[in-house]
């Protein structure tokens, strides 16, 4: 987190802050409550707008937050740095595993024609994703001040 927040302090703006979070957390530790709190204590509480949730590992959850989002909406309003939105519109689900089957390819391991349909797949819905933050914060964003 300290390396987080010398970066941070070095930047004139942020386009975004993101914060990237497996879907299936059964729990959220004093870990991610202080980091949230320390970089709120850098930044201007105006910059809460400009907050994303990336959750990567997402294929197990079906492409969605899974058990990680009543917990990490139950943290953000137990903290007092301002109405935090976590709704579909800056929540963003991502998967790497058909990065994982290029590789495998790469190395000549073979995959069924129904595995191959599933990477594919995940692949398809990972991009849209990624695309839909791209355009979220180019679209929806103002830069923050710091």
């Amino acid at each position: 987190m300290e390396h987080i927040l010398e970066y941070v302090n070095n930047l004139t703006h942020l386009n975004a802050i993101c914060f990237l979070l497996k879907p299936n957390e059964s729990k959220l530790n004093i870990y991610y409550r202080l980091c949230i709190t320390q970089l709120f204590s850098v930044l201007d509480r105006n910059n809460v707008k400009n907050i994303i949730f990336c959750f990567t590992n997402s294929r197990s959850t079906f492409y969605t937050p899974g058990d990680t989002a009543p917990l990490l909406k139950k943290m953000l309003n137990s903290l007092s740095i301002g109405n935090v939105s976590f709704k579909k519109e800056n929540t963003f689900c991502f998967d790497s595993e058909s990065f994982r089957y290029l590789v495998a390819l790469k190395n000549e391991i073979q995959f069924s024609d129904l595995d191959k349909e599933e990477y594919v797949m995940s692949w398809i819905k990972s991009v849209t994703d990624s695309n839909r933050l791209i355009q979220y914060i180019c679209e929806k964003l103002t830069d923050c001040r710091i």
